[in-house]
Protein backbone atom coordinates (compact mmCIF):
# COMPACT_ATOMS: atom_id res chain seq x y z
CA UNK A 1 0.00 0.00 0.00
CA UNK A 2 1.82 3.25 -1.15
CA UNK A 3 2.54 5.75 1.93
CA UNK A 4 -0.44 8.30 0.74
CA UNK A 5 -3.22 6.37 0.93
CA UNK A 6 -2.50 4.40 3.57
CA UNK A 7 -1.80 8.08 5.64
CA UNK A 8 -5.28 8.61 4.42
CA UNK A 9 -6.59 5.54 5.81
CA UNK A 10 -5.17 6.00 9.14
CA UNK A 11 -6.20 9.84 9.19
CA UNK A 12 -9.63 8.30 7.87
CA UNK A 13 -10.23 6.10 11.02
CA UNK A 14 -9.29 9.12 13.93
CA UNK A 15 -12.67 10.83 15.52
CA UNK A 16 -11.82 11.56 18.86
CA UNK A 17 -9.90 8.59 20.20
CA UNK A 18 -9.14 8.60 24.39
CA UNK A 19 -6.04 7.63 25.63
CA UNK A 20 -5.17 6.11 28.52
CA UNK A 21 -6.98 8.09 31.70
CA UNK A 22 -9.16 10.11 29.67
CA UNK A 23 -6.25 12.91 29.69
CA UNK A 24 -5.51 13.56 26.66
CA UNK A 25 -7.91 13.30 22.81
CA UNK A 26 -6.34 12.79 19.68
CA UNK A 27 -8.00 14.59 17.57
CA UNK A 28 -8.53 14.64 13.45
CA UNK A 29 -7.92 18.04 12.47
CA UNK A 30 -9.00 20.23 8.80
CA UNK A 31 -5.93 22.23 8.01
CA UNK A 32 -7.03 25.26 6.68
CA UNK A 33 -4.98 28.60 5.34
CA UNK A 34 -5.16 31.89 7.05
CA UNK A 35 -7.50 34.40 7.07
CA UNK A 36 -9.94 31.85 6.53
CA UNK A 37 -9.07 29.37 9.56
CA UNK A 38 -9.75 32.26 11.74
CA UNK A 39 -12.70 33.43 10.08
CA UNK A 40 -14.22 30.03 10.98
CA UNK A 41 -12.96 30.28 14.62
CA UNK A 42 -14.74 33.88 14.86
CA UNK A 43 -17.75 32.62 14.06
CA UNK A 44 -18.61 34.13 10.52
CA UNK A 45 -17.02 31.94 8.00
CA UNK A 46 -19.62 27.92 8.25
CA UNK A 47 -18.62 27.30 4.90
CA UNK A 48 -14.69 25.32 4.03
CA UNK A 49 -14.78 25.64 0.38
CA UNK A 50 -12.57 23.22 -1.47
CA UNK A 51 -12.04 21.57 -5.27
CA UNK A 52 -13.72 18.02 -3.71
CA UNK A 53 -15.71 16.08 -1.46
CA UNK A 54 -15.37 14.47 1.70
CA UNK A 55 -17.04 11.45 3.35
CA UNK A 56 -15.32 12.57 6.56
CA UNK A 57 -18.13 14.17 8.92
CA UNK A 58 -17.62 14.38 12.93
CA UNK A 59 -15.69 16.29 15.30
CA UNK A 60 -12.48 18.09 14.28
CA UNK A 61 -9.52 20.55 15.25
CA UNK A 62 -9.63 23.92 13.26
CA UNK A 63 -6.23 24.14 12.09
CA UNK A 64 -4.50 27.15 10.78
CA UNK A 65 -2.14 26.03 7.82
CA UNK A 66 1.78 26.76 8.79
CA UNK A 67 1.99 28.16 5.27
CA UNK A 68 1.72 32.28 4.15
CA UNK A 69 -1.70 33.66 4.38
CA UNK A 70 -4.01 33.18 1.17
CA UNK A 71 -4.43 36.39 -0.63
CA UNK A 72 -7.80 37.65 -0.78
CA UNK A 73 -9.20 40.51 -3.20
CA UNK A 74 -10.30 42.48 0.47
CA UNK A 75 -6.74 44.56 1.02
CA UNK A 76 -8.01 45.19 4.79
CA UNK A 77 -8.13 42.01 5.44
CA UNK A 78 -5.01 40.96 3.39
CA UNK A 79 -2.75 43.33 5.67
CA UNK A 80 -3.24 41.74 8.97
CA UNK A 81 -3.67 38.60 7.32
CA UNK A 82 0.40 37.57 8.88
CA UNK A 83 -0.22 38.48 12.15
CA UNK A 84 -3.29 35.66 12.46
CA UNK A 85 -2.00 32.31 14.35
CA UNK A 86 -0.69 29.97 11.84
CA UNK A 87 1.04 26.42 12.36
CA UNK A 88 -1.61 25.76 15.19
CA UNK A 89 -4.97 24.20 16.34
CA UNK A 90 -7.23 27.48 16.85
CA UNK A 91 -10.68 25.88 17.76
CA UNK A 92 -12.61 22.78 17.63
CA UNK A 93 -16.05 22.23 16.01
CA UNK A 94 -18.04 19.38 13.78
CA UNK A 95 -17.91 19.05 10.24
CA UNK A 96 -21.40 18.24 9.32
CA UNK A 97 -21.74 17.80 5.84
CA UNK A 98 -19.72 17.98 2.14
CA UNK A 99 -21.72 19.70 -0.65
CA UNK A 100 -21.77 21.28 -4.46
CA UNK A 101 -21.41 24.66 -3.91
CA UNK A 102 -22.72 27.16 -7.36
CA UNK A 103 -22.47 30.28 -8.16
CA UNK A 104 -26.06 30.45 -7.56
CA UNK A 105 -25.97 29.39 -4.04
CA UNK A 106 -23.33 32.19 -3.36
CA UNK A 107 -25.27 34.96 -4.86
CA UNK A 108 -28.60 33.46 -2.62
CA UNK A 109 -26.36 35.04 0.17
CA UNK A 110 -24.33 37.74 -0.71
CA UNK A 111 -26.92 40.72 -0.12
CA UNK A 112 -26.43 39.56 4.00
CA UNK A 113 -23.13 41.77 4.77
CA UNK A 114 -21.74 42.07 8.04
CA UNK A 115 -18.76 44.10 9.79
CA UNK A 116 -16.28 42.65 11.44
CA UNK A 117 -13.52 43.76 13.82
CA UNK A 118 -10.68 41.43 13.46
CA UNK A 119 -6.91 42.97 15.03
CA UNK A 120 -8.84 46.70 15.18
CA UNK A 121 -9.69 46.13 11.59
CA UNK A 122 -12.62 46.50 10.12
CA UNK A 123 -13.65 43.99 7.74
CA UNK A 124 -16.84 44.21 5.27
CA UNK A 125 -17.95 40.15 4.57
CA UNK A 126 -20.56 38.20 3.49
CA UNK A 127 -22.34 36.89 6.54
CA UNK A 128 -22.66 32.95 7.44
CA UNK A 129 -22.55 30.75 6.36
CA UNK A 130 -19.73 32.07 3.55
CA UNK A 131 -18.11 34.32 5.87
CA UNK A 132 -15.53 35.80 3.41
CA UNK A 133 -15.06 39.11 1.76
CA UNK A 134 -17.78 40.73 0.03
CA UNK A 135 -15.43 41.35 -2.92
CA UNK A 136 -13.99 37.40 -3.61
CA UNK A 137 -17.58 36.58 -2.88
CA UNK A 138 -18.51 38.90 -6.23
CA UNK A 139 -15.55 37.66 -7.98
CA UNK A 140 -16.85 34.09 -7.61
CA UNK A 141 -20.46 34.79 -8.73
CA UNK A 142 -19.09 36.59 -12.23
CA UNK A 143 -16.54 33.78 -12.77
CA UNK A 144 -18.90 31.23 -15.07
CA UNK A 145 -16.26 28.32 -13.70
CA UNK A 146 -17.01 28.37 -10.26
CA UNK A 147 -17.75 25.63 -8.61
CA UNK A 148 -16.96 24.14 -4.93
CA UNK A 149 -17.97 21.83 -2.43
CA UNK A 150 -18.93 23.64 1.01
CA UNK A 151 -17.35 21.60 3.83
CA UNK A 152 -19.96 22.71 6.33
CA UNK A 153 -18.62 23.42 10.37
CA UNK A 154 -21.23 23.56 12.86
CA UNK A 155 -19.97 24.30 16.64
CA UNK A 156 -16.95 25.70 16.45
CA UNK A 157 -15.20 26.57 19.11
CA UNK A 158 -12.08 28.44 20.05
CA UNK A 159 -9.19 27.05 22.37
CA UNK A 160 -7.94 28.91 24.97
CA UNK A 161 -4.80 28.16 24.10
CA UNK A 162 -3.76 27.01 20.71
CA UNK A 163 -2.17 23.92 20.02
CA UNK A 164 1.11 22.58 17.63
CA UNK A 165 -0.83 19.80 15.09
CA UNK A 166 0.95 16.44 13.17
CA UNK A 167 0.85 17.52 9.40
CA UNK A 168 1.79 14.15 7.14
CA UNK A 169 3.19 15.59 3.68
CA UNK A 170 0.28 17.27 1.33
CA UNK A 171 -2.55 16.05 3.54
CA UNK A 172 -5.70 18.09 3.98
CA UNK A 173 -5.68 16.77 7.08
CA UNK A 174 -3.62 16.42 10.79
CA UNK A 175 -3.76 15.24 14.06
CA UNK A 176 -3.47 16.95 17.69
CA UNK A 177 -3.92 16.21 20.99
CA UNK A 178 -5.84 18.24 23.33
CA UNK A 179 -5.78 17.82 26.97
Amino acid sequence: MGFIKELNLRLASIDRISVPHGTTTELKCLIIRQPYASLIVHGVKRWEFRGYHTSFLGRIGVAAGRGPPLKTLSSALNRISTDLPRGLVIGTGRLVSSRVCTREMLSNYSHRIIELDLLGTRLTLVDKPIGEPLEDVKAAIKNKEWRCFAWELADVTPLETPVPYAHFGRSTWGTASLT
